[in-house]
């Protein structure tokens, strides 16, 4: 055990192994609710639990808890046959985090990653879905890796409060946008207006998204997401975004616009990286 940081709420024990999730088959969720979220260990542990007793869990401005992005120090490890557990710590409490090993599925370079992630006194990216076992919480890992720099960890938290302030800054401009498409519905139908179709873009801003770029949902979206759906069975470590924007760019669209979408869906967590920031699987 290494001495990461102190002063944690749950007194830096180690979180009891639990042997898997005790989720029964569920219908796919949204795309809202699987955007990607950038965390500390203390929002995980002070997640909502779902009041109906589901496994649903819910951040206190109530944004769903589903897939989630932690950078935190390696405090300690347990390899076991066919899953590792690694304690993780951020100075603001440890989470445990289990990465299921697929030997012989996957390629030499991802199980080198998660390999080097395995390490005490490492800093870590995390990438993964929050679970719940025996009353613990802890993060299953679709990627974990060393971080490149000392100024990821930083990043990472200045991206954890401007993930907060946007989501307050959405709901006000959804309330704000709500009570200005009922002024101007109210306003169809005076004078020379009535015979004027709104124009396209406007108060439709909500379909586009606030990166500019295709919704979630959108045509291009969804080839992206198909070709790494079709592609990434077959392929360990993942499919490079060339690969991507060949099979999609036969629809119309620029290399440019293909890779802003692609950034877009691996923000929000549809899609991660996995051995480079070149190569994507579909995040199940």
């Amino acid at each position: 055990m290494s001495g990461f940081g102190g002063g944690f709420d749950n007194g830096g024990d180690t979180p009891s192994r639990g042997g898997g999730s005790s989720d029964g088959a569920k219908p796919r969720r949204n795309y809202d609710e699987q955007t990607l979220i950038p965390v500390t260990a203390r929002m995980v542990h002070s997640a909502l639990g779902d009041p109906s007793g589901g496994t649903d869990l819910t951040l206190s401005d109530g944004r769903p808890l589903h897939m989630v992005k932690l950078v935190a120090a390696v405090r300690n490890h347990e390899e076991r046959s066919t899953n590792v557990f690694i304690d993780v710590e951020d100075g603001t409490g440890l989470v445990s985090v289990k990465v299921w090993v697929n030997e012989g599925d996957e390629c030499s370079a991802a199980a080198a990653l998660r390999r080097d992630a395995a390490t005490d006194h490492t800093y870590i990216r995390v990438i993964g879905q929050v679970r719940e076992f025996d009353g613990q919480r802890q993060i299953v890992a679709n990627d974990v890796r060393p971080v490149s720099s000392g100024n990821e960890l930083t990043y990472h938290l200045l991206e954890v409060a401007h993930s907060y302030e946007k989501h307050l800054r959405m709901q006000s401009d959804a309330a704000t946008g709500m009570g200005m498409g009922m002024g101007m519905g109210m306003g169809v139908g005076i004078g020379k207006m009535a015979s004027v179709a709104p124009p396209r873009g406007g108060m439709g801003m909500g379909a586009q998204g606030y990166g500019g770029g295709p919704g979630v949902g959108s045509g291009l979206d969804d080839a992206i997401i198909q070709v790494i759906k079709t592609m990434g069975p077959n392929s360990g470590s993942g499919i490079h975004v060339d690969e991507i924007t060949a099979q999609v760019a036969s629809q119309g669209y620029s290399a440019m616009e293909i890779k802003n979408v692609i950034n877009n869906l691996s923000n929000e967590g549809h899609i991660y990286s996995t051995i480079d920031e070149n190569h994507y699987q579909y995040a199940e």
